[in-house]
């Protein structure tokens, strides 16, 4: 791989960043990603933006401040769609998915590209928070040691990519959906590599309400009935929902804030009792 950084002069890898309504972050994570500030040559990648907007976009943005950016509409189907959208318009070799909340390190993708093996097609990177989780009402996806590949940090060879048809498009909400690529990657046979060494930092997020939270759980039976064509239990459920979110709840100082969460767990517990017969009945099939 020392040749990458020192002999070639074509794009090898292309970084996807699908983008929602969220210019000032997307901006943040630019910064880490521009020509100099990345240690790979800039000749070897390049950075595709595809964006869900339709109140505003980040087109102008871009065109003003990144010109090294290519910046294409999304499907506005979701973030699965658009990342599979971004890996349309890629040239490289290698597709690196990331998140426009996150902040790349100088390394990333140097680190990467000097991980590649033959024997390997999939990587996945760490993903730290280093501001830490600081509120039950807030959210990051951690992964220190691997086994998760979570798509905000994460490369994997295009071929094997559409080969697997990409991120499935039909998940009901932005969840479950990387999981379910990287059970469909695992089936295919395919190892995946941890690189302790590409890291993303993702600052801690705010968590949708409590309703929107019960909302998102329609995934999970999606994913049981059908990819796993094994039934999803509404009580295992509701009860992993409730042990998660109070692990973090009684971590935490306690002030309004923990009110407010245990407020919010209750309406996403009540949400899921409500439709989670609804939801059977949708996705079952017979196994």
């Amino acid at each position: 791989m020392k040749q990458l950084s020192t002999g070639l002069h074509k794009i090898c890898f292309s970084v996807i960043i699908p983008t929602y309504h969220r210019n000032d972050l997307l901006a943040k994570c630019l910064d880490r990603l521009a020509p100099g500030v990345q240690i790979l040559s800039a000749a070897l990648y390049e950075v595709i933006v595809t964006d869900d907007g339709y109140q505003t976009t980040a087109e102008k943005m871009i065109r003003d401040r990144y010109p090294w950016v290519k910046w294409v509409v999304g499907l506005r189907k979701g973030p699965a769609a658009n990342r599979n959208n971004g890996t349309r318009y890629a040239k490289g070799e290698w597709l690196v998915f990331t998140d426009d909340d996150c902040l790349p390190s100088a390394s990333w993708l140097l680190n990467f590209a000097e991980a590649i093996t033959p024997d390997r097609d999939v990587y996945e990177g760490k993903t730290t928070c280093n501001a830490g989780i600081r509120s039950p009402l807030e959210h990051a996806p951690i992964n220190l040691t691997g086994g998760y590949l979570w798509s905000c940090n994460m490369m994997i060879r295009v071929s094997l990519f559409h080969n697997l048809g990409g991120f499935d498009e039909n998940f009901p909400y932005p969840h479950m959906e990387d999981v379910d690529l990287r059970e469909r990657i695992k089936l295919n046979g395919c190892l995946i590599k941890f690189v302790d060494n590409a890291v993303i930092d993702h600052p801690p997020q705010k968590n949708p309400l409590g309703y929107q939270l019960g909302a998102m759980h329609e995934s999970e039976f999606y994913y049981w009935y059908q990819k796993k064509h094994q039934q999803l239990s509404a009580s295992y459920l509701l009860i992993s929902v409730i042990k998660g979110r109070l692990r973090l709840i009684l971590k935490c100082p306690k002030n309004r804030v923990t009110i407010l969460a245990i407020y919010q767990l209750i309406i996403e517990f009540i949400y899921v009792i409500m439709n989670a017969n609804k939801w059977k009945k949708k996705y079952r099939i017979k196994c």
